[in-house]
């Protein structure tokens, strides 16, 4: 089954990508994660294939010491890294860091990356903020889903910059305006959808690669897309306030949370953003 997901999503980003190979992962990563989803490996063999990329090394630690990551106590070695986060938390981790550095960087009709990315820092952030307040025990999935929403935006901009850059501009130009609907009139599909195939490509966690597909789907249960990610969707790159404003509302009729918080919440996360840009 996994097989045919595989074969499945990349006849489906062949398709869309129109012939262009989805970036992958470097060889060290892919070792990491083999040893992290392995029972059988021992926490000294994660560490070892960890400490082999200094880089890998700098921002796994500057993040989880972050105020966005939120943890409780400092982490400053790999080896504490890996022992106080655990495999899953740790792999979601290191999944966002990998994800981050294999996307274009280069801008494209209707994509800058430093925009791009400051409103991905946010959202994972807000959504792990907001995770504390009504699911503490989905934080970590919660902060990577938020970093990765939209991580197929960047490879469809400079795949099909000749439609669907025009989609993206037309969307940063609309405040009332929803990407994936837009998308889907003009193109047939939306980056949700590409970026759940995405994940099924680079093998994410199928918890990861759900919620990435599932943050715009309204039939979704709390159970298929938690609140936070739900929530932290409505987010703009541009024209912030109208998905400030749409967040605060759905936040409090849907979940009762104090649109006071929300906004509070919007504020330490826009700070967190900039430190996660540093880290990441």
């Amino acid at each position: 089954m996994k097989l045919f997901g595989r074969k499945r999503a990349r006849a489906k980003l062949n398709e869309v990508l129109r012939g262009h190979e989805p970036p992958t992962f470097p060889q060290g990563v892919m070792r990491l994660l083999k040893l992290l989803r392995d029972p059988d490996s021992e926490i000294s063999e994660i560490a070892e294939a960890l400490q082999w990329d200094p880089g890998l090394v700098v921002r796994v630690l500057k993040t989880v010491n972050s105020a966005a990551y939120g943890s409780a106590r400092k982490i400053d070695c790999v080896q504490h890294a890996v022992s106080m986060m655990g495999r899953s938390q740790l792999e979601q981790l290191v999944l966002g860091i990998a994800v981050k550095g294999s996307l274009p960087t280069k801008p494209a009709p209707g994509y800058d990356a430093p925009r791009y990315w400051q409103a991905a820092f946010f959202r994972a952030a807000l959504a792990r903020s907001i995770a504390g307040k009504l699911h503490p025990a989905d934080q970590a999935r919660s902060f990577t889903g938020g970093l990765l929403q939209d991580m197929a935006v960047p490879l469809l901009a400079h795949a099909r910059p000749d439609d669907y850059g025009p989609v993206l501009v037309e969307w940063h130009g609309d405040r009332k305006s929803n990407l994936h609907e837009l998308e889907r009139s003009a193109l047939g599909w939306s980056h949700d959808e590409i970026g759940g195939h995405l994940g099924e490509e680079w093998e994410l966690p199928a918890s990861l690669s759900s919620v990435i597909q599932q943050h715009h789907a309204e039939g979704a249960n709390d159970a298929e897309l938690p609140p936070a990610l739900r929530l932290v969707a409505t987010h703009r790159e541009t024209e912030r306030e109208a998905g400030i404003d749409a967040m605060v509302e759905e936040g409090r009729s849907m979940y009762g949370l104090e649109p006071d918080w929300v906004l509070a919440s919007v504020v330490s996360s826009e700070a967190q953003a900039l430190e996660l840009a540093q880290a990441l």
